[in-house]
């Protein structure tokens, strides 16, 4: 809890320190500011939670200089920590549409039954597992920023008007605690569900409607375009030409583990917390199966978005029109207001912020691995990160 003489003595030493150059100004003093600063707000978000587990990590690179400050996180928790980046690998997923696009291979206008360029084969199946409805009518774009109204199965359980044992259910999460942990989920098998029930929020075009399956529906399409696996692809074009040798997309049902060193998340509701480090993520390729650290997801954002990760400054342009209409998101990024541009990412045991400000040259990535299964809670927690992040740029004077 801040004490009216120790607010006095940090605004007293920002006004002073504000009025020396910048190079009188050591990296100590503003890791210090930056702790404190971090531990206040994690100490009272926690407070009212009894048997709370996880932290929060923050990391700044800027052109004063790079900072990672922690609170409650594991023991030797760095910049160089792994841990699951959830719907922030729907960023990485557009990267290899637009580069796709870029070279010619594809085009995000072209409606996905159209055939690919310079083939005889449309951009998704005509087998039953992609009998999606309003097929005939979905871009390329559309899939992008959210705007086709594919059935999310993530997000929205399955009509009780479906006749199948998973009725009223998460499609996912039911077949993984009911049926088999190590379930081998596929693309088609995701496409199927759709499909065969005909699932849909209505006609494409109309709103923006966040979905998940439809960042799959991508990934189909860029195996179909590249003649590689989505993995393969977005390793070999994206992960490996900018140098992020500490990130990885797993696939297979068995590949719960993370490398060392990793963040241990954690899924908190009413008092019970649950390990959720270990999980099978291949129902979400293409969409929230990333796993990263600090240090690769900040280099992967600034080389996006200053036109250094592969794409020319026309591709980043079309990415970042984060129009108002549409929730402020563009094509696999958003926009926030004082935050710039990135994405955000939530998965069991993490929540994930990541954003680049091109006016400033301030990229910021916080991890939280203290997820709560409460929507108030959450979204409490939520506003208090962005109001940190905020908060530690204006520190950094930015």
């Amino acid at each position: 809890m801040k004490t009216k003489h120790l607010t006095f003595l940090v605004i007293f030493l920002i006004s002073t320190w504000s009025c020396r150059k910048s190079g009188d100004i050591g990296t100590t003093d503003y890791t210090q500011l930056l702790q404190h600063s971090i531990d206040t707000t994690w100490q009272n978000f926690t407070n009212p939670l009894p048997n709370f587990k996880g932290g929060l990590g923050i990391y700044i690179v800027c052109p004063k200089g790079s900072y990672f400050v922690s609170s409650g996180l594991d023991q030797g928790a760095s910049a160089s920590s792994h841990f699951r980046a959830a719907s922030i690998t729907k960023s990485f997923t557009s990267a290899a549409i637009m580069l796709l696009d870029q070279q010619g291979k594809l085009s995000i206008e072209d409606i996905v039954t159209k055939l690919i360029p310079g083939t005889t084969i449309p951009y998704l199946p005509d087998d039953a597992s992609y009998q999606i409805p309003y097929k005939g009518q979905i871009t390329i774009r559309q899939l992008l920023e959210h705007r086709a109204n594919i059935f999310d199965q993530v997000n929205s359980v399955i009509p009780d008007t479906v006749n199948a044992w998973y009725a009223g259910l998460t499609y996912y999460l039911s077949v993984i605690t009911t049926k088999e942990r190590y379930h081998q989920f596929t693309l088609d098998e995701m496409h199927l569900l759709i499909s065969k029930h005909q699932l849909t929020y209505g006609p494409p075009g109309i709103e923006h409607h966040y979905s998940n399956n439809g960042y799959t529906l991508l990934a189909k399409i860029i195996e179909r375009v590249s003649g590689k696996s989505y993995h393969d692809f977005v390793r070999d074009e994206i992960l490996a030409k900018n140098h992020l040798n500490e990130t990885t997309l797993p696939y297979l049902g068995r590949d719960t583990a993370m490398v060392a060193p990793f963040l241990r998340g954690y899924f908190y509701l009413n008092g019970t917390t649950i390990d959720f480090s270990m999980f099978n993520m291949s129902w979400g390729i293409a969409e929230g199966n990333l796993i990263t650290t600090f240090r690769d997801l900040a280099s992967f954002y600034k080389n996006l978005l200053t036109g250094n990760a592969g794409l020319n400054s026309r591709q980043v342009s079309r990415m970042t029109q984060c129009l108002t209409s549409n929730d402020s998101y563009g094509l696999g990024i958003e926009f926030k207001e004082g935050l710039g541009y990135g994405h955000t990412g939530s998965h069991y045991g993490y929540l994930t912020v990541a954003f680049y400000d091109p006016l400033t040259d301030v990229m910021v990535i916080s991890e939280s691995t203290l997820y709560p299964g409460d929507p108030v809670l959450d979204a409490t927690e939520g506003k208090a990160v962005v109001n940190l992040i905020k908060q530690m740029k204006k520190t950094l004077g930015y």
